[in-house]
């Protein structure tokens, strides 16, 4: 199994060769290795402060039994499993939320169920004990889920990359104006990658952050893929402090991920699967 190492990041120099080749590009003095790897049965260290910790989940073929998994959840989480009337939506809501509680116990030497979560009003859950450092955050659609762990507030988002019946207006309904224009600028070739970045790091950061879709065209992200990634302009106090990083990695099936982590540090991705 060959390492894919690229780095993205505003302050980076980028030289990217498609098809399967390295990515060569030259990395910043302050760098966060974002470590992409498969899921596994049993998680190991904790990131350290200097790293994210991004597990691939194949929903198709969990490291752990559903079963096994649906008894790592709390009678809350069992009941609101139970609620969900189509079984993919309930079988991707028990293998997601069973593998973090599995994940979080494993790092904090307690069992699944016993992790002790809250949530934002945004309903983003995180950890009652803030003490021990830890963040992470959950993302999902059809046949693969993403985990990622950091010692920073951090945001995950995944999306098929697919035709979109109706891209303009979405992007005209909820991205800003600046990135209308962008959006608008991109050669036609450009603007399903295009639409896809925004949406996905948008995503990424607003769940980093704890906000939600109502702030999404209160900040401007880069739409041109052919330029790293980052947070251009915030104008929200949601998403005020040290800044954004961001990154991006294509995941099998022609899946776009993208992540956010709190500060300005360049994202260095480096991808084992």
């Amino acid at each position: 199994m060959r390492m894919k190492v690229f780095i993205v990041g505003a302050d980076s120099v980028v030289r990217m060769r498609r098809e399967g080749q390295m990515r060569v590009s030259v990395e910043t003095a302050n760098s966060v290795r974002v470590r992409v790897g498969a899921c596994p049965a049993v998680f190991g260290r904790a990131p350290d402060d200097g790293e994210v910790l991004a597990w691939v989940v194949d929903l198709a073929t969990p490291p752990v039994d559903p079963d096994e998994l649906f008894r790592w959840l709390t009678s809350e989480e069992q009941v609101r499993a139970q609620r969900y009337r189509i079984a993919k939506a309930r079988e991707q809501f028990v293998i997601g939320r069973g593998l973090l509680r599995g994940l979080l116990g494993a790092y904090l030497g307690t069992r699944p169920d016993a992790v002790e979560l809250t949530y934002l009003p945004s309903r983003k859950p995180m950890l009652c004990d803030a003490t021990c450092g830890l963040h992470f955050n959950v993302t999902h659609t059809d046949g693969i889920a993403v985990l990622a762990v950091a010692r920073r507030r951090v945001g995950v988002d995944v999306e098929i990359v697919r035709p979109m019946r109706d891209a303009d207006g979405l992007v005209g309904r909820y991205f800003s104006p600046a990135e209308c224009a962008a959006y608008r600028a991109l050669p036609e070739d450009a603007k399903q990658a295009g639409f896809f970045r925004g949406w996905t790091t948008k995503e990424a950061v607003i769940k980093a952050a704890g906000a939600t879709v109502a702030c999404l065209a209160d900040f401007d992200v880069e739409l041109n893929p052919s330029h790293p990634p980052g947070v251009l302009n915030a104008r929200t106090e949601l998403l005020a402090g040290d800044g954004w990083a961001l990154a991006e990695w294509a995941a099998a099936g022609n899946v776009a991920v993208a992540v956010a982590l709190e500060g300005s540090d360049t994202l260095v991705i480096e991808n084992s699967i």
